[in-house]
């Protein structure tokens, strides 16, 4: 019989679990910071585009999108017909960064990210759009100060 030592084995379970849960991001479609001219849906520069901005990738062809709200991504979304194949969706982590644009911070995917809607912070634009974390505790943080509630996915 084999035995196998106990460190060994658990760096091999931890591993193996690593990344449970979220599907691979395709090449090619991961999160630039925020450096884009030119926004999708409204023509701002995302350096002016405070809180929870956002991304897409068309998995197929790489092209990138950038939206200065996760609300704008979503509406971007639903126009979609479907033939442009898997888009790959990430919104700004507001875990560890501040609401300013000039910190681009981290990103995470929209279908593991942690929102926080109805809550009452303005992004600069007039809008009040899904807030996303990684973290459920920072989402929890933010809705205790700012209002709203806590959600796995916003509604478009």
């Amino acid at each position: 019989m084999h035995r196998i030592h106990r460190p060994l084995a658990l760096l091999i379970l931890g591993a193996a679990l690593t990344g449970c849960g979220e599907a691979p991001v395709p090449e090619g479609c991961g999160p630039e910071a925020s450096a884009a001219e030119e926004t999708a849906m409204n023509g701002t520069p995302m350096r002016e585009c405070a809180g929870p901005q956002a991304q897409a990738c068309l998995a197929e062809t790489g092209e990138k999108q950038y939206f200065c709200s996760t609300a704008e991504l979503l509406e971007w979304r639903q126009g979609q017909d479907g033939s442009e194949g898997e888009i790959v969706a990430f919104t700004r982590d507001l875990s560890d960064v501040d609401w300013d644009p000039a910190d681009s911070g981290d990103w995470v995917t929209m279908d593991t990210a942690w929102f926080v809607v109805g809550h009452d912070r303005d992004n600069g634009q007039g809008q009040k759009a899904p807030v996303g974390f990684s973290d459920l505790g920072d989402a929890e943080i933010f809705a205790s100060k700012h209002g709203g509630r806590i959600v796995n996915q916003p509604d478009p």
